[in-house]
Parts: C-alpha cells; sequence; structure tokens
C-alpha cells in the first residue's frame, strides 16, 4: 500500500515524458508550440496534487471543477499512451514486412499524422467512456430458499456498491440509485463498501439524501477499502448519518424473516490500524445461525477456503468490473472470485457488483455502472 502512490506517480510521469518525446518532439517543430505543449504536459502531471490541496483548503466547488479535470486527464492520457504504443507496434510491423519483403506494404503515417490520430483517437474514446458512466443497468436475478418462514413469500433487496461519493461524485450518482429504489420499492437496502471517497466536509446534503431512502427492514453497510483513505472516521460518521447500519465483525437477525445479515470490514484498515472486529471469514461466518438466510457483506470479493459453506448469498463490489473490460476480463478473474455478476459456490451465490462510481477517472470501456434487484423467494410458499 505505502508503494502504491509512489509508483503510480512514477509511471504517471513517464507516460507524459513518452507522449512528449516520441511524438510532440518529432510532431511540432515552432518552440512556441513545444513549450505550449511541455507546459500543458506539466501541468497535467501536477493536476493530482492541486486537485488534494483544493479538497482540503479550498470551496468545494474548486475542489470539484480539479478533481474533475485531473481525473479526466489521467483517463485521457491513458488512452494517449495505448493508442502510442498501438501505433509503435504498427510502425513495428511495418519496419519488419518491409525487411523481410523488401517493399512497404502498408501506410506509415507521418509524425504529424501520428499526433493527429491517437489525439482524435483519444477524445473519442473519451468522450464515450465518460458517456458510459452515466448509464445505470439494473442487474435482476431471482433466489429460492426454503429457509424463509411462512408468510415470507419474498425479500427484495437492493444491492448498491462503490458510489465514490466525494469530489467529483455526487448528486447524480445518488439520483441514479433513487430511482431505482423507488421503482423498485426493495424491502432491504445494503451497500458493499466505497461509499465514501475523499473529503465528505460540507458534504452533509449528500447523507441527507441518502437518508432519504429509507426501506423497511432497514439498510446495511460494510466499509471498502478507499474509506480508509481520507480518514475513516470521517466515512463512518457520513454512512450512520446517510442512514446505514454499519457491520464492521457484526451479525444483525431479522429474526421474523429468518435473515442474518453479516457484515466484516476491508482488510486495508489493517494499514491504517483501524481494523474492528474479526477480518477471517470463517470466524465470522461460523457465529451465524444457520436456519437463517445468512446474506454476507464484504467489500472485495475474495474468500477463504471453505468460507462458502457458511452463507447462502454474499454481495461484492471492489472491481468495477475492471473499469475496462478488458482488465476485468483477463486481470481480474484471476485476482478474485470474479470481476462481475453471479456466481455459483457450492450451495451459495455470490454477486460482484460492478458499482455505481468510479475510484479514479469518470470512465468506462464495456464495464458499465449498475445496481442489482435481487429476489428471495420461498420455496415452502
Amino acid at each position: 500500500m505505502r508503494w502504491f502512490i509512489p509508483i503510480f506517480f512514477f509511471v504517471f510521469a513517464l507516460m507524459h515524458l513518452y507522449i512528449f518525446w516520441r511524438f510532440i518532439i518529432p510532431a511540432v517543430r515552432g518552440t512556441g508550440l513545444r513549450v505550449f505543449s511541455a507546459g500543458v504536459l506539466t501541468l497535467g502531471f501536477f493536476l493530482p496534487f492541486i486537485w488534494r490541496y483544493a479538497d482540503n483548503h479550498m470551496h468545494p466547488w474548486v475542489a470539484y471543477l480539479t478533481a474533475l479535470l485531473g481525473l479526466l486527464w489521467i483517463g485521457f492520457l491513458f488512452y494517449l499512451f495505448l493508442f502510442g504504443l498501438l501505433l509503435e507496434l504498427y510502425r513495428g510491423f511495418v519496419l519488419i514486412s518491409k525487411s523481410l519483403l523488401n517493399v512497404n506494404p502498408l501506410p506509415t503515417p507521418s509524425p504529424k499524422a501520428s499526433l493527429f490520430l491517437i489525439l482524435l483517437l483519444s477524445l473519442l474514446l473519451s468522450a464515450y467512456s465518460h458517456y458510459e458512466t452515466l448509464n445505470l443497468k439494473v442487474e435482476r436475478f431471482t433466489l429460492e430458499t426454503e429457509k424463509l418462514p411462512p408468510g415470507v413469500e419474498r425479500i427484495r433487496i437492493l444491492h448498491i456498491s462503490d458510489l465514490h461519493l466525494g469530489p467529483v461524485m455526487g448528486m447524480d450518482k445518488i439520483e441514479l440509485v433513487r430511482k431505482v429504489y423507488e421503482r423498485e420499492s426493495p424491502q432491504l437496502v445494503v451497500s458493499t463498501g466505497d461509499l465514501v471517497d475523499g473529503n465528505m466536509k460540507d458534504k452533509l446534503y449528500l447523507a441527507q439524501a441518502l437518508s432519504e431512502i429509507n426501506p423497511p427492514l432497514g439498510k446495511y453497510a460494510v466499509l471498502g477499502n478507499h474509506e480508509y483513505y481520507r480518514g475513516v472516521e470521517q466515512a463512518v460518521e457520513f454512512t450512520e448519518r446517510a442512514g446505514f447500519r454499519l457491520l464492521r465483525g457484526e451479525i444483525i437477525y431479522l429474526r421474523e424473516y429468518n435473515l442474518a445479515v453479516v457484515g466484516i470490514d476491508d482488510k486495508d484498515c489493517r494499514f491504517f490500524r483501524k481494523c474492528k472486529g474479526t477480518l477471517s471469514d470463517e470466524n465470522l461466518l461460523q457465529k451465524t445461525e444457520r436456519k437463517n438466510f445468512v446474506l454476507y457483506l464484504k467489500h472485495r470479493p475474495e474468500l477463504e477456503e471453505g468460507s462458502e459453506e457458511l452463507f447462502d448469498l454474499m454481495l461484492s463490489g471492489h472491481t468495477h468490473g475492471g473499469v475496462y473490460y478488458p482488465v476485468g476480463k483477463l486481470l481480474l478473474t484471476r485476482m478474485f472470485l470474479g470481476d462481475r455478476g453471479l456466481h455459483k459456490l457450492g450451495d451459495a451465490y455470490i454477486y460482484i457488483s460492478k458499482g455505481v462510481g468510479t475510484g479514479g477517472p469518470p470512465m468506462r470501456l464495456f464495464s458499465p455502472p449498475d445496481v442489482a434487484v435481487i429476489d428471495l423467494l420461498n420455496r415452502q410458499r
């Protein structure tokens, strides 16, 4: 954890230098334009530092604008870097084909055309990626169980995750959730972490808006990793003000419904020495009364071996579906129980949300945001 920030900024700096030396220097001849381009790249590099300062010391609107610009720049630069590498591979292929065949069968773009091409493609894909974050998907599934008591035909659960409320994510994300809540009328709402991401001063209006979501069986939440990064105390206060019962190594029984809601802290609490309760899936879940339908809330979709026998449904987030689909499919599926969607674990299930917000640039690629509507049906009815 302590190495993540310096590694990030080292790579971030290399990406800026790569774009400047490989694409701007060959394409831009005038000294003035080169200096201007270098200035833009330098400003882009320092934007994360500027927005962090603004988030702590300046008006919320200044914090919002600097954070939005900084995050959009990170996403745009990522695409610039990616398309730059792809263009380098294309040039290498052309060079090899020319060496082997002694002809150049494919066109090679000039330095100016190369710069224009990666700028255009990056702008277009950045625009689409931001657009995708605005289109919330509602995932639905039904599970039958014999554990609900007679007379209870159905329990409807709304699962939200990873809103990342802070300097950028705000009422727009809450409104997306509220519309689904009003349309679907769930009896229970659960949040699986990263509800908060940033300095929450002057953000009580967001907590008030969330508190107006008031399902009959209550709202329950666990902490994610991002809640610890800017001070877990403010994240806990915000979550409770928003009307959630925060579960940190705890079990809540809804006796009339034979439902046990279990929640555990995210393991990043260890880096800040702020853990509460056990971090062992097995130790916590073994305490549950198995006659109940056990709903397990955990931010990361990972599990100690054998623990899947101790719950009926686990709800998680964290992955965002990889944010960019290939990342989720190729990498996160090897790191976690999956990167998105519903998975069967023996007789139990896990659902992994792609989240409502984003923890980085407000961009997604084929991983649209989602919430889940889960119907637990009484098999005995």
